[in-house]
């Protein structure tokens, strides 16, 4: 742990975090045991907040003294077991006492208080707990007012040349093309998930529909769902609920302040609806984070724009500033299980983002991801504090900061970064993330970096360092994903492009989006899609007699080729001639028969039948 308690190593070699048996390494395994593994939560021994100390293993949230949450709030239990908790009085002091219900999160680890009706902005809630014990705790927060948000105008309208992708057999389907730079031997396996977006400045019908979009080892499409005009999609990647392989993303509004109001989406391996997740408390999920854990838990992030005075940054007194906020998500309930607040425990003043002049929010932190950290704190990327955050979940204090203005490890060579997004935390101490070096500039490119921390010197340094390739810096989003065979995908965000390197640093893969559409995040992953429909076939008539068929499966990862077949009537098609590889999303194929009915069977790469279309006439 990079905490000051050290790594272990089992008998394999791997590391573990050895947790310490007082204060915040105790808090934490709390929250880590009870959201991510379903046991029981560990008493908070010495060190935790008094409050924190009095529930003994219950990590609450709002957390006392929390100053902005929600009207809408629920009050979480976490670590909570059965009749631990006998009675939650609630009263705020301007709406009074609150009535309200336990609700179990599905795990069995603690409940939620939902009171009957909502707070009042601008109150103090007091909330007194009776334990089955006996014993009595009470604490504190504050009801945020919201804050009015005036958009800007949007950039004027700029005419592209650009085209999608159109298919004969899809025409509903319009993905923006991908186009392929450098392609070299030794990329990884696994197909690549983009979520393209369209920016305000690119005319929407100019480079057809966005959504989450597939694509095979040669950026041809492979699945792509289109979603209406103005919705977006981001972080599309393979994920596991409940023991099955889903695809996930964050959908939803994305507004020109840089955040998103939306919703978590899961679908299975046939592109069904699986879960939609929604943040809790009265927010809507954002977009710049959404993860799943083994246990059917999910983090996710939410902006909240609220009434605050600014005058200690050099903004108005009745000013409106952006919070951000981590929550854990019971997934089969929706219940909120913890919920952290930026706002309370990371300065204003810790922030490189200055206050608007021209009355749009101020936006001190943009938190842009989460993760769980090897001693199971949180930790979190503040874009606009260029910092990353350990968090103690119990206390919500701020267990370390790498960079930004209050470092707590000495930045090493080339080390720092800017604006940087997508920081993960791996058990040997090596922390990774994206180096944006903009908006505004700072540096010369946008980096991928994986840095060394020695909690014992407090130093941090630099390992590896993956350049843009064409030496340009990202005025937003990006992402580096470790590979399994040790390579690392980097998606640039705002550069609207995507590379894979080698471990030692070789450009193996490169492709980019076209315009200005990009997308948030890029991953590379095995993924197996059987779409529950039939293949797509259209047939049409190039001649003296002849015909040819093109055939496509939206979805379907397992097509190695076509096999074009041929009758007399609907019901008895044969085959008309040798398989065709499959070629891109569309494959065309010439029939060689005069039919007048023609379909096609999929064929997987041993040869077998995955499925037959239906039968079509030629026009």
């Amino acid at each position: 742990m990079l905490t000051g308690t050290g790594f272990r190593r089992d008998q394999r070699g791997r590391a573990s975090p050895a947790i310490a048996p007082q204060g915040r390494a105790a808090v934490t395994l709390a929250l880590a045991v009870a959201a991510l593994t379903g046991a029981a939560a560990t008493p908070v021994a010495q060190g935790a907040p008094r409050a924190q100390a009095a529930l003994s293993g219950i990590i609450v949230s709002p957390q006392p003294h929390t100053p902005d949450a929600s009207r809408h709030t629920q009050i979480s239990f976490l670590g909570a077991k059965t009749a631990t908790i006998r009675r939650v009085i609630v009263a705020g002091s301007r709406s009074g006492s609150h009535a309200g219900r336990l609700l179990a999160y599905s795990n069995g680890q603690g409940y939620s208080f939902v009171a009957a009706r909502p707070f009042v902005a601008g109150e103090e809630v007091k909330v007194r707990v009776r334990r089955a014990s006996g014993r009595t705790f009470s604490y504190s927060f504050g009801i945020a007012t919201p804050g009015h948000v005036r958009l800007p105008r949007p950039p004027a309208i700029r005419r592209s040349r650009i085209k999608p992708l159109s298919f004969a057999t899809r025409p509903d389907l319009t993905p923006p093309p991908v186009t392929v730079t450098t392609h070299a031997a030794g990329t990884a396996p696994g197909d690549l998930f983009l979520g393209p977006i369209q920016t305000p400045s690119q005319p929407y019908a100019q480079v057809g529909k966005t959504g989450p979009l597939i694509l095979d080892a040669n950026a041809n499409p492979v699945w792509f769902y289109a979603l209406p005009a103005g919705v977006a999609a981001t972080d599309v990647h393979p994920r596991v609920y409940n023991g099955q392989p889903v695809l996930g993303w964050w959908q939803g509004q994305i507004i020109p302040l840089g955040f998103g109001r939306g919703v978590d989406v899961l679908v299975d391996s046939a592109y069904h609806p699986v879960a939609t997740i929604h943040a809790g408390n009265g927010y809507q999920a954002d977009l710049h984070e959404f993860q799943l854990t083994p246990q059917g838990t999910a983090l996710l992030t939410a902006y909240s724009p609220i009434a605050r005075d600014l005058s200690a940054v050099h903004g108005p007194r009745n000013g409106v500033m952006v919070d951000c906020i981590v929550q854990i998500i019971d997934v089969k309930t929706g219940l909120v299980m913890y919920e952290w607040h930026s706002l309370g425990h990371v300065s204003l003043n810790e922030s490189y983002a200055k206050v608007p002049s021209d009355g749009l929010p101020y936006d001190p932190y943009h938190l842009n991801s989460i993760d769980i950290a090897p001693d199971g704190n949180l930790l979190i990327s503040a874009r606009n504090t260029w910092a990353i955050y350990e968090i103690s979940p119990g206390s919500g204090r701020i267990a370390w900061r790498l960079g930004g203005k209050r470092s707590s490890f000495r930045m090493g060579p080339g080390v720092r970064f800017a604006w940087q997004h997508d920081a993960h935390l791996t058990p040997d101490g090596t922390l990774t993330l994206f180096d944006d070096e903009a908006l505004p500039k700072v540096g010369r490119q946008a980096r991928g970096l994986a840095i060394k921390l020695d909690s014992s010197r407090a130093t941090a340094t630099l390992t590896h360092e993956y350049g843009q390739p064409q030496h340009r810096v990202a005025g937003s989003q990006g992402n580096l994903q470790p590979l399994p065979n040790g390579n690392v995908l980097v998606g640039w965000g705002a550069q609207t492009s995507l590379s894979e390197f080698a471990a030692n640093g070789t450009l193996l893969f490169d492709a980019h989006l076209p315009g200005s559409v990009d997308t948030y995040r890029a991953f590379r992953s095995p993924w197996v899609g059987r779409p529950a429909d039939q293949p797509a076939i259209v047939a049409r008539k190039v001649g003296s007699g002849q015909v040819t068929l093109s055939a496509s499966w939206n979805g379907s990862t397992e097509v190695a080729s076509w096999r074009p077949l041929a009758g007399g009537d609907p019901g008895s098609l044969t085959p008309s001639s040798a398989p065709v590889a499959r070629n891109g999303f569309e494959t065309a194929l010439a029939a060689q028969a005069s039919g007048p009915y023609f379909g096609v069977q999929a064929l997987d790469a041993a040869g077998h039948v995955l499925a037959t279309s239906a039968a079509v006439k030629a026009r």
